[in-house]
């Protein structure tokens, strides 16, 4: 509109090399350039929290992982322990069973033959 109003309008307010067109691009530009600096600046330091808060979390997150893991692997040694340990008693119960039953015999024979 500008140029076209210029080349082809009645009064030339701008002549050909458009000074004061160029001067308002310049001035707009001049003000512009520093605030998209500042915008770009303001997202670069919000992108940069974001990717430590994201680092902070993964690390938090490995580390409840490897707990829970550790935890994992005591509760596993901890039944197995317990298993040897149930083993054993049935085991000592079963021998202790045996035992009774032969005391058991052994004094009922004792009490059948006077």
């Amino acid at each position: 509109i500008w140029v076209g109003l210029n080349l082809a309008g009645v009064f030339h307010f701008d002549v050909y090399p458009f000074i004061l067109l160029n001067l308002a691009f310049s001035l707009q530009s001049a003000y512009a350039a520093p605030l998209i600096l500042l915008a770009q600046t303001r997202q670069a330091d919000r992108d940069k929290a974001l990717s430590e808060a994201d680092a902070q979390h993964r690390e938090a997150l490995a580390i409840a992982a490897e707990d829970r893991q550790k935890l994992g692997a005591e509760h596993g040694q901890q039944l197995l322990e317990l298993l040897k340990l149930n083993t054993e008693l049935t085991r000592t119960t079963h021998e202790l069973g045996l035992r009774i039953e032969a005391l058991t015999e052994e004094l009922h024979s004792r009490l059948k033959c006077p």
